[in-house]
């Protein structure tokens, strides 16, 4: 099922809505989550283009937002 852009968009709200931010600035956990970032930016495009699934999309934005939480 392909969801729409709308969708992925209060998906991706409720995800961080109440997440709880630390800083952290140990320089690679810095690195880690920028590259992760660019990762879920580069699927949801994707996604949009129908180049990758929703799997995909919600596996990549879970790595990024934990990495977020460490």
């Amino acid at each position: 099922m392909k969801h729409t852009s709308k969708q992925l968009g209060e998906i991706f709200l409720e995800k961080i809505k109440d997440m709880k931010y630390r800083e952290n600035f140990n320089r690679h956990m810095k690195n880690t989550r920028i590259r992760l970032q660019d990762e879920f930016d580069q699927i949801w495009i994707k996604h949009n283009n129908n180049e990758a699934t929703f799997e995909q999309w919600n596996k990549a934005l879970d790595k990024w937002l934990n990495s977020e939480r460490i």
